[in-house]
């Protein structure tokens, strides 16, 4: 492969030269091309370039980019641990009286964060964590850039590994803690459900007994361990929860109720686009399989003639990829009319769950280039409505 896909590869998976190590034996006569998205030169990027054609003197372009990204880590670690010593010296010095209201979860992290900064900014100077950058870079670089005056913070909080939560937990100390949901995502890298489990927790282990903790109901059972001491409580909805919030803050119910009934949208996130020929239902940010039910019932509840879903199904499920793609797919074979399959990746789980439909209804695409001719020849105009769930990098095409 050449240096500067190798490099775009080591991009798209972070970085982390495990990960990028296990693409190149699995995938061994594969090459990533830039087609969906082009290697972005950060400063980063050009010395891991640099790196690997020194290397790549005395090895081959794929042990290259191996050896690129492990010489570079010292620098990287050490770098990194500036930029969050920075941020957790801010902190403490010019925003003593913050209030941190952190959010974790396998899914609705986004839409929670979003949610909660509507309801406080009527009330409060309120900041929020930039877009989807929710590790501990991102929400250091967002600390370095608050407002003095800044009141709440709301910070979306992920995690790739365990103590993820922990370290954001101990950089903000969160007056407040939400787990939205908790499932299979990043299993793949997780190994297990439990690990997803006790690393999504860390953001209640981390409260301090005068701190609130919020959890679905549904997760009551994993709370064995947790200190009873600490202000823990239960919602079945998370309206429950903004309300719940809304009061410990003096927000009105009126004003938090008016959030709820209008919810922010967020892009590629179930964003409903009516263009006036097709209804566009867009999920195409991620997915998950709690996500990808909703986002059919979302298309059936179109009521249209025609209804196409386009998927490559969903990645990072570990052990649990093939059974959680199928099953997606049967559920939403009875949702839609259409389905058109994008790539191999999860191609054989996928036509088995959509087996209901004819074999004339379902299609297969390389990519979503390929997509266009397709919904030409069985788009109704005015009748027809189109769900894209999920796109995935070019890593896995």
């Amino acid at each position: 492969m050449k240096i500067r896909n190798l490099v775009y590869l080591a991009q798209i998976e972070e970085y982390d030269s495990q990960r990028v190590f296990n693409w190149l034996k699995n995938n061994p006569k594969k090459e990533v091309i830039e087609i969906k998205k082009k290697l972005v030169l950060t400063p980063k990027t050009i010395v891991i370039f640099f790196l690997t054609h020194i290397f790549s003197l005395l090895f081959i372009p794929e042990k290259s980019i191996y050896f690129a990204l492990k010489s570079f880590y010292p620098i990287d670690y050490l770098l990194k641990f500036i930029l969050v010593f920075l941020a957790k010296l801010k902190i403490r010095i010019f925003h003593p009286k913050l209030i941190t209201i952190g959010i974790t979860g396998s899914w609705g992290k986004t839409t929670t964060k979003e949610t909660l900064w509507n309801i406080f900014n009527h009330k409060y100077i309120t900041e929020k964590t930039f877009d989807n950058q929710n590790t501990l870079i991102g929400v250091s670089l967002k600390i370095l850039k608050l407002p003095i005056n800044t009141q709440i913070f709301v910070c979306e909080m992920g995690a790739y590994q365990a103590g993820d939560i922990k370290k954001l937990c101990q950089l903000t100390k969160p007056k407040v803690s939400i787990i939205t949901a908790i499932g299979p995502m990043h299993l793949e890298r997780f190994g297990t459900i439990q690990n997803i489990i006790k690393t999504k927790f860390e953001i209640i282990d981390t409260l301090s007994n005068d701190s609130y903790g919020f959890i679905p109901r549904l997760l009551k059972k994993d709370l064995k361990h947790q200190n009873l001491s600490k202000k823990i409580f239960y919602f079945d909805t998370i309206s429950d929860t903004y309300l719940k919030i809304g009061k410990i803050f003096n927000v009105s119910s009126s004003i938090v109720n008016k959030m709820i009934e209008n919810p922010p949208i967020i892009k590629h996130r179930h964003q409903v686009i009516d263009n006036g020929i097709i209804k566009l239902i867009d999920n195409s940010y991620n997915s998950n399989p709690a996500s990808f039910r909703k986002s059919a019932d979302i298309l059936y509840e179109q009521k249209t003639k025609v209804r196409i879903i386009i998927t490559p199904g969903m990645v990072e499920l570990g052990h649990l990829a093939s059974k959680e793609n199928y099953q997606a797919a049967l559920y939403a074979s009875k949702k839609c009319t259409h389905a058109i399959i994008v790539g191999k990746t999860n191609k054989k789980a996928l036509t088995k769950g959509f087996h209901k439909l004819a074999k004339n209804k379902i299609f297969f695409v390389k990519s979503f280039k390929e997509v266009d001719e397709i919904l030409q020849e069985i788009i109704i105009p005015n009748n027809t409505s189109v769900l894209i769930e999920n796109d995935l990098p070019d890593n896995y095409f």
